[in-house]
């Protein structure tokens, strides 16, 4: 259950799930809140269904019954739901339809009200603890996010399930992508180029890479700046650039399917955001084998691995950022090292069989299945609630 199947990285990890659990024992279906989007072209099967419940914005308890009703003529043995859009819709309608089981998935900010005061950020709050305490699991790909979870609405940290995200290999359709991509953007092929791939929004601080560029210690490698992805920031990064009279080196190129080409095409990778969950386009970067610099937020520090793997920097702090892309762009040997860091990390923890393994064991002890002979071990800090089971 999700609120819109638009491009995302919850979205990605839906699709990644509904192509790959295992058809012998499960069969995805996937109902939008509101309606479906271009992430429906990450479906690979054609034996999923996607399904629009089109609730109006608000509060709308005509479509939540319409969800119940869906519920009903599916008969699924688990509902799962992700973020604040679809938690109390499907509290609600998943007891109408008497489906047994009610997983919640939180990513990233939870609520987005963390930082705000008043009235509704409360009632929410309360609204959020109600809810989770009616669900029979409640799941998250991240420490942090699991923190907030409890900060927000007070719900206990120990009852969250923690199953990191695990992508592929980005594929690389084209073996001369590096240097074709670069002839294509005016890059010169000994330039140091920084990249990143995410939506153009502003918790995701991109002008603090383009600041990067410009400060002391970058300034001498002329490093370029490749962003992927498309965003309502895109006009102000472009206007940024210019501003700082480096437009010629900050490429905005839109979103792209081809991330493997991309990625090749980059010596570094950056995350600048100013909030993360879990970031899957880290986890993607890491098993493209690139360095990383990432800000100190969310799950980022633990993905970097320390100095094996990557750098950590404050959020904010365009003079660390930039110390530390320097030292990156004057040792090649250093980038190496990094890189076969992130390859290593990347293979041993968020290989994408693994992610979807955990998740498969997590729904069969849900429904009180025994777990397939040879499965990867259970997610982390499991939880069901057996009088909700019993309840349902």
């Amino acid at each position: 259950m999700v609120h819109t199947f638009d491009v995302g990285g919850l979205e990605r990890s839906v699709a990644i799930l509904a192509n790959r659990l295992d058809r012998s024992k499960f069969q995805p279906l996937i109902v939008c809140m509101s309606r479906s989007g271009s992430a429906a072209g990450w479906i690979e099967r054609d034996d999923v269904k996607i399904l629009e419940i089109r609730k109006s914005t608000g509060n709308d308890i005509v479509a939540v019954r319409r969800f119940a009703g869906m519920l009903r003529e599916e008969r699924p043995d688990i509902v799962h739901s992700h973020n604040w859009g679809t938690l109390a819709e499907t509290v609600l309608a998943r007891r109408w339809a008497g489906v047994p089981v009610h997983v919640h998935a939180e990513r990233g900010t939870v609520m987005g009200t963390l930082e705000r005061t008043g009235f509704r950020p409360r009632l929410r709050s309360r609204i959020m603890n109600w809810s989770l305490r009616r669900c029979t699991a409640v799941i998250t790909n991240a420490e942090n996010t699991s923190r907030r979870i409890a900060d927000a609405c007070g719900f206990p940290q120990r009852r969250v399930t923690i199953v990191p995200n695990g992508v592929e290999v980005p594929r690389v359709s084209d073996p001369e992508a590096r240097h074709r991509l670069r002839r294509e953007l005016g890059i010169p092929t000994d330039a140091f180029v920084v990249g990143s791939v995410g939506r153009l929004v502003g918790v995701k601080n991109f002008t603090l890479a383009i600041d990067a560029l410009c400060q002391p210690a970058l300034r001498p490698h002329a490093a370029h700046l490749i962003l992927v992805g498309t965003g309502v920031e895109q006009a102000r990064l472009s206007a940024f650039a210019a501003e700082r009279e480096i437009a010629n080196r900050v490429h905005l190129v839109g979103p792209q399917s081809n991330i493997g080409d991309w990625l090749l095409a980059m010596d570094a990778y950056v995350n600048t955001s100013l909030s993360e969950g879990m970031s899957q386009s880290i986890v993607e970067a890491m098993a493209a084998g690139l360095p990383l610099v990432v800000t100190d937020v969310g799950d980022n520090a633990v993905l970097a691995g320390g100095a094996a793997g990557g750098s950590v920097v404050p959020s904010g702090n365009a003079a660390a950022l930039s110390g530390c892309l320097a030292e990156l762009a004057a040792r090649p040997s250093l980038r190496q090292q990094r890189s076969d860091a992130s390859k290593a990390r990347y293979a041993e923890n968020y290989d994408i069989g693994r992610m979807v393994s955990e998740y498969e064991a997590f729904y069969d002890s849900l429904i009180g299945r025994p777990a397939a002979t040879g499965s990867a071990a259970a997610p982390h800090a499991a939880f069901v609630r057996e009088e909700t089971l019993a309840a349902g």
